[in-house]
Parts: C-alpha cells; structure tokens; sequence
C-alpha cells in the first residue's frame, strides 16, 4: 500500500509545470516502473480529478483536482502574507501610512498582515484585531465582492454604529456595496473611529476571486477625503502585484 502512494506521488512529481504533459511509457521510463502499473495509477489518479488527458492526445496532464489543492496552499495565510510581504512595505513607504492585510472570517473582518510607514504616529499593530465589516474599507471590500452578503451574514437594520458616520442602513449599504463593485475601491471616513480615514482595493487571487483586500489608512490630517482616490489607485497597483505574485506561485505548483 505504502509503495503505491509513493509511486503516485513520484509520478505527481514528475510534472514540474502545470502545462507539462507525459504519456505512460515516459512516466513508466522516468520512474523506472512498469507501463502497467503506471497506466493503472494514471488512471486511478484521472479519476480522482488529480491528472486528466490533454485534448487530442494520449498523453496525461495535471488536473482540475491537484490545481484546486494547489490554489488553497499558495492562498494559505501563511504563503500569502509571504507573498504580499514587499508589495505592502513598498506601499507603505509610497503613501507614508499603515498598510494592512484583511481577510473575513466568521463575519468579521480581520487583519493578517501590517506594514508600517515611516511616520512616527502611525494606528499600532492591528494585526488580529476583528471589526465589524460594514465599518471598515477593507470590510466593504470583502462584502462588495461576496454573494448576496446581507442574507449570508444576516444583516439587519439598524446596523452597529460605532461613529456617527457609520452605515447603519442596510439599504445605503447595498447602495455602497454596488458602488465599490463598479470603482474598485472602498473609503471609510471616520466611520470606524473620528478622525480616522483609509481606503481599501480587492486583491484577486489567480481563481479572481477576491477574498482577501489590502488597505490604507492613516488620521484625517494626512489622510484627507480629497488624497483618498490617490491611495486607491496606488493600492490597486499593489493588489495587482500580490495577485501576479499568486499566480507565479500557482504556476511553480507542484
């Protein structure tokens, strides 16, 4: 049992390019195998979704199951925080404010990853720290581009006000939701704490699917409504290097 997972996973192995394609004597050839036992593994593995055929061929290729897998790991919050490490620090650098790195877990939204700016007052460490999605960019980043956020995560009016600039309506919410789909770029100006302002962007991961976001934010005296759409368009440059980053990532995978 144990010698044929290993067969399996040598033969998973051999394809080092998500593009690569092997017919069965080249597998069986490379492992040293018999084509039978190779062509009975192929197969098996076919079927689990893990190889496939390549289209008018005999020859077998990597799967949509092993690419699914591979997608979760190079997503992961560990490689991901990897991957967005340097774009986030050279924004960070860029716009003089803090940089963060949000995911939504449980309906809330959460920070995963912080870069610093070089000003000396900058928001601390926000890493780990939980709020409420409709009260933040990033949050309304993460609802504008989930389905139909209102009934997934129950939202009812009135929402939570923590300022009195919050979104308490779930109508005017939904108006601000559709609005960020069509600009790609969400604002929150002092609706999570007075004087406290900052804009976030999708990061798409190689599937496009936008589960994570990357924002900034910084006091209203350096961070003004009016600098706003500036720190939009840098941070969309940024997202968009994290996403290319991805899918580099995904390429190299296995």
């Amino acid at each position: 049992m144990l010698k044929t997972v290993d067969r399996a996973l040598r033969l998973l192995l051999l394809f080092d390019e998500i593009d690569r394609e092997y017919r069965v004597g080249e597998i069986a050839s490379m492992l040293g195998t018999d084509k039978s036992i190779v062509s009975r593994l192929a197969a098996t593995l076919a079927k689990r979704g893990f190889l496939e055929r390549a289209p008018d061929s005999e020859a077998f290729r990597l799967g949509p199951e092993f690419v699914r897998l591979g997608m979760f790991a190079a997503t992961s919050s560990q490689n991901l925080v990897e991957v967005a490490r340097v774009p986030m620090e050279n924004l960070a650098e860029e716009t003089g404010e803090t940089v963060n790195l949000a995911r939504l877990e449980d309906g809330k939204t959460v920070n995963i990853a912080q870069a610093d700016g070089p000003r000396l007052v900058g928001v601390g460490d926000w890493v780990g720290w939980k709020t409420e999605p409709h009260t933040t960019a990033n949050g309304k980043v993460l609802l504008a581009f989930m389905e139909d956020p209102v009934e997934t995560l129950h939202l009812e009016d009135p929402l939570e006000a923590v300022t009195e600039q919050t979104i308490t309506s779930v109508a005017e919410l939904r108006s601000e939701l559709e609005r960020v789909r069509d600009e790609g770029a969400a604002f929150t100006i002092g609706e999570l704490e007075p004087g406290f302002n900052g804009v976030a962007v999708p990061v798409f991961d190689p599937s496009g699917r936008c589960s994570t976001v990357l924002s900034v934010s910084g006091p209203e005296y350096r961070m003004p409504p009016e600098r706003l759409p500036e720190v939009a368009a840098s941070s969309t440059e940024a997202a968009e290097e994290i996403g290319a980053r991805l899918g580099r990532i995904q390429q190299r995978i296995p």
